[in-house]
């Protein structure tokens, strides 16, 4: 199973922006969970999810992001490249 992609608001409200330009609507959000940075990574769910991270005193908290039950597989298929495609961009520019 693929690791969770953990983003701080701002990369991740850009994330969710570039997505929407790629056909994805990363809108659907499930309840916060909480841990350390790598418990977060790791966390199971039934496909990997974009995770909004918030440092907190002791750790982090983070809500995970999702896309409508009729993209699920289009967007399990996509997030590997959607992934690459945007930390590669924000890296270069």
């Amino acid at each position: 199973m693929a690791e969770n992609l953990l983003l701080e608001e701002t990369d991740f409200e850009k994330f969710k922006k570039y997505c929407r330009t790629k056909g994805f609507d990363l809108s659907y959000y499930c309840s916060e969970i909480s841990g350390s940075h790598e418990e977060i990574a790791v966390h199971q769910f039934d496909s990997p999810k974009v995770i909004k991270l918030r440092k907190r005193r002791f750790g982090f908290t983070g809500v995970p992001y999702d896309v409508a039950e009729w993209q699920q597989e289009s967007w399990r298929e996509n997030l590997p490249k959607l992934k690459e495609e945007f930390l590669t961009s924000r890296l270069s520019g």
